[in-house]
């Protein structure tokens, strides 16, 4: 019997591809299902409907697979941000806009992102740090134009609104049903420009 014909190159190429974005969808999905600390490689490969080995051949443990989605996810929020220019007259409402268009645009991805578990893992704090530096850069910006006091560390304000933000989506993401999208934007539009004192 005849060994089949290897395929040429670019259909390997394309096969191999299709193969790995099968796995960051499956891995994923079962990561903003179950976090990262329950998701069992089997499983990953199981959704990916892959063995368990071709895992292996694309990334080099799980960990690996869990900072290539929080890339991707990166990535798209990006997308997000780069739709809602950053106007000086609407500088706070549209990077709250922006995220929640990505949470509930790509909801599975935003659950990955947002989720304290993923996060305590070492890719998950790389993902962190990068949200914070990204906060603070966007904190100068702010009190250069106005909208901040300029008299707090913005190293920890970054921290503490990145924490907030990280809760907020985390917890909309799972239950959209609770509140609408535009009163995510309007309450933490108001939350960030007025805090919590009563209106005059």
């Amino acid at each position: 019997m005849n060994d089949p014909a290897p395929l040429p190159t670019n259909a390997r190429k394309r096969s191999q591809e299709e193969t790995r974005n099968r796995l960051l969808e499956s891995a994923a999905h079962l990561f903003a299902l179950n976090g990262s600390k329950k998701t069992r490689t089997s499983d990953i490969a199981k959704g990916a409907e892959v063995a368990v080995g071709t895992v292996y051949l694309h990334f080099k443990d799980k960990d690996s697979l869990l900072k290539e989605v929080l890339k991707v996810a990166l990535t798209r929020l990006k997308q997000e941000i780069a739709k809602y220019p950053a106007e000086s007259n609407s500088l706070v409402v549209n990077k709250m806009a922006a995220l929640a268009s990505f949470t509930e645009h790509f909801p599975h991805l935003a659950a990955v992102l947002f989720d304290g578990g993923n996060l305590a893992t070492t890719p998950g704090k790389e993902a962190f740090e990068f949200l914070v530096a990204s906060q603070e850069r966007g904190l100068i910006d702010g009190v250069a134009q106005g909208y901040y006091r300029g008299d707090l560390h913005s190293g920890l304000v970054a921290r503490a609104m990145v924490g907030s933000l990280v809760q907020v989506l985390s917890w909309w993401v799972k239950n959209p049903e609770v509140i609408t999208k535009q009163e995510v934007i309007d309450s933490l539009t108001s939350m960030r420009m007025e805090g919590l004192s009563p209106r005059i």
